[in-house]
């Protein structure tokens, strides 16, 4: 069988998918699985373990991304179509595909042969989604997602811990303020550890904030490209990140992360996976105190 899945979006709903292709995989071993996305997302994610291609849709305007679909379903000779994004364009896509060839689909939206009715976000977790989404395939055995197959050589256990204190453009609303950061930063090294501040040139602004006033900081855009993001947070102590698209990838190493995020439908279904995930939320994230971080670090680093 060859199947086709669907996942838009941003990076860390990205991740949050690869439970669901990671379950696919197991359960259908001798199938090709193809991943369709976003172009930034295939260089990032070449290597993903579960599917044997990515391939591209970059959602420009609706009937050229038809036929891209209706292109690849036919070329690829693709059985089953599983839509993990289950938004207004897929419903689009799912209507052509239907007319004009004979791919079954599973979707929450219309025009599928399995019809998932899913959860309003803010019911449970968007992973407790896929989970039954894929039930309709009677697969009862969901794999959590891991990221061990990002890891490019052995790690060494150091006394850094890794700031993620920007956001996407669009998040400045989910962003912990820089003077916050910096207060968290200097209680930590004062006491000896190693303060690495990441992200992309866009957050540039920001983290130059944080070092002007805390000057034994470091900026390490260079060194935390998303490929590379998850062998940095292996080598660290701790992980402290707003509700961006990284603290994903934080989150799936299972060390100590921090999240700071405001208490939304999104947050309480699209919180990053992990067993040592700390969510600290409020109504507005930028009336989360110093002091309350200070306090949580002091309880994991004790």
């Amino acid at each position: 069988m060859n199947i086709l899945v669907i996942k838009h979006g941003s990076l860390g709903d990205l991740v949050l998918s690869f439970g669901a292709i990671k379950s696919l995989r197991n359960n259908y071993p001798n199938s090709k699985i193809y991943l369709l996305t976003q172009s930034n997302y295939k260089q990032i994610f070449a290597d993903l373990p579960y599917v044997n291609q990515i391939l591209i849709d970059n959602r420009i305007s609706i009937f050229p991304s038809v036929k891209n679909i209706l292109m690849i379903v036919k070329e690829k000779k693709i059985d089953l179509l599983i839509d993990l994004q289950n938004s207004t364009r897929t419903e689009i896509y799912n209507f052509f595909i239907k007319i004009f060839t004979k791919c079954r689909i599973l979707s929450a939206r219309k025009f599928s042969n399995y019809k998932y009715k899913q959860k309003k976000l803010g019911v449970q977790h968007i992973t407790k989604n896929h989970q039954e989404q894929l039930k309709y395939l009677n697969i009862n055995n969901y794999l959590q997602p891991d990221l061990n197959w990002m890891l490019k050589g052995q790690t060494k256990l150091s006394n850094k811990v890794i700031f993620i204190p920007g956001t996407s453009k669009s998040g400045e609303y989910k962003k912990w303020p820089s003077d916050k950061y910096a207060k968290v930063a200097q209680y930590l090294v004062d006491r000896n550890y190693e303060v690495y501040l990441t992200g992309s040139d866009l957050d540039l602004n920001t983290i130059n904030e944080i070092i002007k006033l805390c000057p034994k900081s470091q900026n390490k855009i260079n060194e935390s490209k998303i490929e590379d993001f998850y062998q940095l947070c292996m080598s660290s102590k701790l992980v402290l990140t707003n509700d961006t698209g990284p603290a994903h990838i934080a989150g799936l190493t299972n060390k100590n992360v921090i999240w700071i995020a405001n208490d939304n439908e999104i947050s309480r279904s699209c919180y990053p996976l992990g067993d040592n995930l700390h969510k600290i939320t409020a109504s507005n994230v930028k009336n989360i105190s110093v002091n309350s971080i200070i306090n949580k670090i002091e309880q994991i680093l004790k």
